[in-house]
């Protein structure tokens, strides 16, 4: 996927410190959350308006410094596809395994 080499190497010219991004995806996943509480209605966040496409453009603000953090690693895009395909997989054993114990 192009996009995806495009992001590798801007994350290898990304100037901020692993410390610098970790605080970055911090204050993006923060934003993420407020979209979610405004959608939910949650309590204290009634008068607040969603964003256009609030949740979508925050969550990949999330993706991008995590991948960021990620390829700052000095990891590749083959890295980056097995171990999605690991986590894909356990991800996949916990909601057989959820079903599983929602259908007893």
């Amino acid at each position: 996927m192009d996009i995806l080499n495009t992001i590798q190497t801007l994350s290898k010219q990304e100037k901020k410190t692993l410390l610098e991004r970790m605080v970055k995806l911090q204050e993006e996943a923060g934003e993420l959350a407020n979209e979610v509480l405004i959608i939910q209605k949650a309590s204290g966040s009634e008068r607040k308006k969603s964003q256009k496409k609030g949740i979508r453009n925050e969550a990949i603000d999330v993706v991008l410094v995590a991948l960021s953090i990620y390829f700052q690693q000095g990891t590749t895009l083959s890295d980056l596809e097995e171990d999605l395909k690991l986590k894909a997989q356990k991800w996949k054993k916990t909601c057989s395994h959820a079903r599983d114990l929602l259908s007893r």
